[in-house]
């Protein structure tokens, strides 16, 4: 099998107030410090989306671009671009929308959409030049060090 790993990126704007609804305010000051100011704040992120397979004997590609960006498109960009993330996310993977969330949330959204030969092998989301999350899905990451 001749893998290939395929990464593009996007960029797309949102804001959110990391809080637990059920803490005072005195304890998400302390756990998310001025993150969880009242009146939010926003981030430039830069997402990048990684796709894995054997490329298509008839066409030597894995997905078309144009396929790719209409997925993300629809499946992120409408969902997440200039959203405040607190109403936006499901918050299903935690109470408060962590950049952690946001790539769980990208994953869980794109997993079953990808069209074979392709899968999805990777979702990275960079929320600053300083904090970069990853996932790799169940079973699929990096492997431990020994």
């Amino acid at each position: 099998m001749k893998l290939v790993y395929w990464t593009k990126a996007y960029r797309f704007c949102a804001g959110h107030r990391l809080f637990h609804p059920e803490r005072d305010e005195e304890w998400n000051l302390r756990v998310f410090g001025k993150c969880s100011y009242p009146g939010g704040h926003g981030h430039n992120y830069t997402l990048e989306v990684t796709v894995r397979g054997e490329p298509a004997a008839e066409t030597g590609r894995l997905i078309s671009e144009e396929d790719l960006d209409s997925l993300i498109a629809g499946e992120v960009m409408a969902n997440l671009d200039h959203r405040n993330l607190n109403e936006a996310l499901s918050l299903d993977f935690g109470p408060a929308p962590t950049t952690e969330v946001v790539v769980l949330e990208i994953w869980r959204g794109l997993e079953k959409k990808i069209p074979p030969p392709a899968v999805l092998h990777r979702i990275k989301v960079s929320e600053t030049a300083k904090n970069t999350f990853e996932y790799f899905g169940p079973g699929v990451g990096p492997a431990p060090a020994p």
